[in-house]
């Protein structure tokens, strides 16, 4: 009977180990859905060529794109077709519709400019970099 307990204590203590050392989900990253950013980086005085910031018409081009940044895996670069690409102005705005591939890509909505109104997706890491969220108007009267 001693034998049963040590090995029932030994067994529960294998099966709860795993769940006392888990992550808990109040490390996740904020819901970013319905916010609406600006750009401040990357300006562009022309919407079809330069240095202005690129959302992607397909969310595979643009996760391939994030993909091949972070592992530098240049050889399985998806090629992308430049019609394909959206290039924003400095102080264009944008609406986060939905996040894809774990967080890595945003599904935005284009709130200002010739493609206002239209759904494009960009990488995430450009997000933090390049857009500044705007203030939300809390006016309670």
């Amino acid at each position: 009977m001693k034998d049963l307990k040590k090995y029932f204590l030994i067994f529960s203590f294998v099966i709860a180990t795993p769940a006392l050392l888990a992550e808990t989900a109040d490390d996740s990253a904020p819901d970013l859905t319905g916010t609406v950013w600006q750009l401040v980086k990357n300006g562009s005085p022309s919407s079809s060529f330069g240095s202005g910031q690129v959302v992607y018409f397909l969310s595979s081009d643009a996760y391939h794109t994030h993909r091949s940044r972070k592992f530098q895996t240049w050889d399985t670069f998806s090629m992308v077709d430049g019609r394909n690409l959206v290039r924003l102005k400095k102080n264009e705005s944008i609406e986060i519709l939905a996040s894809k591939f774990n967080g890595s890509i945003y599904e935005v909505k284009l709130l200002n400019g010739f493609y206002k109104g239209k759904t494009y997706y960009l990488i995430a890491d450009e997000l933090e970099k390049n857009f500044k969220q705007e203030a939300k108007d809390n006016d309670s009267i």
